[in-house]
C-alpha cells in the first residue's frame, strides 16, 4: 500500500482527490493545506511513496515548494497537479525535477493510471487539452475566479484577493458560468468540482 501525501488548499478537492485514491484501497492518503504542511509531515517522520502538490497553493511560490519538497525526499516521486496551469508550467515542472504534471481534469481511471506511473517510477505528461474543452476555454483569471467563488468568497473579496475591480470579477462570473453552462456562481462551482477543474 503507497503512502502518498496530497497537499492542496482547497478542502473540498483535497476530499475529492483524496477519495478518488483510497477508494480501491491500495493507497494511503496523508492530506496537507500547504508546502509548510507537507514539510511537517515528513519531519514528523512519514515516508511518502508519492507526493502530490497543487501548483496554486499560496506558499508554493511557482516552483520553489517543489523545488523545497524534492530536496526533503530525495528518490521520492513529486509531481504537480493543477486546475489551471498550461503545457508551459507542466514542462518547467519537469525540467525542474518534477516526475509528473496532472491536470485535475483527469477521469478517476486517468488519474490513477497517472498515479500507478509515477509509483512505478515513471514521468507522466498529459496531452495538451482538446481544442474547445473546457480546459481550454477557461482563462486563468476565470480560473483564479472560480477558485473564489468554490471557496465561498464574496466578489468583493475575490477582488481584493486578485487586486481586480468588482465589476471585472462580475464579467469573469459570468463568462464562466456561460462556458460552464451554470445556473448560477454556486452551480458554477459545483460544477468545476464534479469536472476536476478546482
Amino acid at each position: 500500500m503507497a503512502n502518498i501525501i496530497l497537499a492542496d488548499d482547497h478542502a473540498l478537492v483535497l476530499e475529492a482527490i483524496s477519495h478518488l485514491l483510497t477508494d480501491e484501497g491500495l493507497h494511503v492518503v496523508h492530506p496537507a493545506a500547504s508546502v509548510r504542511e507537507t514539510e511537517a509531515l515528513i519531519a514528523d517522520g512519514l515516508e511518502p511513496d508519492l507526493v502530490l502538490l497543487d501548483y496554486r497553493m499560496p506558499d508554493m511560490h511557482d516552483l520553489a515548494g517543489l523545488l523545497r519538497i524534492r530536496t526533503l525526499v530525495p528518490g521520492v516521486p513529486v509531481a504537480l497537479i493543477s486546475g489551471s496551469a498550461g503545457g508551459a508550467v507542466a514542462s518547467a515542472a519537469l525540467e525542474a525535477g518534477a516526475a509528473g504534471f496532472l491536470p485535475k481534469t483527469l477521469t478517476r481511471e486517468q488519474l490513477l493510471a497517472a498515479v500507478q506511473v509515477l509509483l512505478s517510477g515513471g514521468t507522466y505528461q498529459p496531452d495538451a487539452p482538446a481544442e474547445g474543452s473546457l480546459a481550454a476555454t477557461l482563462t486563468r483569471r476565470e480560473y483564479d475566479v472560480l477558485r473564489g467563488v468554490a471557496q465561498g468568497l464574496s466578489n468583493k473579496e475575490i477582488a481584493r484577493s486578485l487586486d481586480l475591480t468588482e465589476v471585472t470579477v462580475k464579467l469573469h462570473v459570468k463568462t464562466m458560468c456561460r462556458k460552464l453552462d451554470a445556473r448560477n456562481r454556486t452551480h458554477a462551482a459545483m460544477l468545476a468540482l464534479e469536472l476536476g477543474l478546482l
